[in-house]
């Protein structure tokens, strides 16, 4: 794929939003968002400060309150499903705050996501070497880049098809940096699962990902391949602002 599709021309398999209206309470953030995202593919999700990254990946997971659309994910909805339900069919979100528990050892965290698939200790140890040395570890022990690899590590113990990932470079040294990304490149290759990136480096995502969306104010302003964004540096600087480098909530 690439580019988003509209829902009109989507999948019936992958993730469709379809003119997606949602919110805290009363408080509408996300507002007639639509786009189709294949199974196997990758989008980077774009935008400044307070635009609604992180609520459309609450949405999607079902912690905000839907004001209107619809969300299916391969071919059924799930608008009305909750968080649990949600993540049984295959959606995972990694959390910009990451969310571990801090009281248990880094492989109690990683075992309490169990789910039968694939993914298992073995392949996630495989996957990030550097969290078997400290697999006793508590959570309040590790380093921020092992915490965040945690943070994926869990999410694929669940055994997902469809990854969310919410700034997971956010405040990580270059050397991590480039170990997540490494990461995340096999799981595109070697897993074919579709990601959805946040990343307040915009150049950075979409450098990963195939495709590219830029919110404003709760809605799309921006859906296309990443090459034109990446083509067009004075385009990408006047939708995202501070030469598309903002991310956040």
């Amino acid at each position: 794929m690439s580019a988003p599709q509209t829902p009109n021309s989507g999948p019936t398999q992958g993730l469709v939003l379809a003119n997606l209206r949602a919110g805290y309470g009363e408080t509408i953030v996300i507002d007639d968002v639509s786009l189709a995202l294949d199974p196997g593919a990758t989008l980077a999700l774009l935008g400044r400060n307070g635009v609604g990254k992180t609520t459309l990946f609450s949405t999607i997971m079902g912690h905000t309150t839907r004001h209107g659309g619809s969300i299916k994910f391969n071919g059924v909805e799930i608008g009305r499903l909750a968080p649990y339900q949600r993540a049984l069919k295959g959606l995972a979100l990694v959390p910009q705050e990451r969310e571990i528990f801090k009281s248990l050892t880094l492989e109690e965290n990683l075992v309490v996501a169990e789910r039968a698939g694939r993914w298992s200790l073995q392949r996630v140890y495989e996957f990030f070497p550097g969290l078997a040395a400290r697999r006793k570890n508590r959570g309040d022990q590790l380093s921020g880049g092992e915490q965040q690899m945690l943070a994926i590590g869990r999410a694929l113990m669940g055994n997902p098809t469809f990854l969310l990932l919410d700034e997971p470079m956010e405040g990580l040294a270059p050397v991590i940096v480039d170990a997540v990304l490494a990461g995340l490149r096999r799981l595109k290759k070697e897993d074919d699962m579709a990601m959805v990136l946040v990343e307040q480096h915009a150049r950075l995502a979409l450098e990963f990902a195939e495709s590219a969306i830029v919110l404003d104010r709760g809605r799309i302003v921006f859906s296309g391949a990443s090459r034109e964004l990446l083509a067009a540096p004075e385009k990408m600087s006047a939708l995202l602002g501070v030469a598309g480098r903002e991310g956040g909530r």
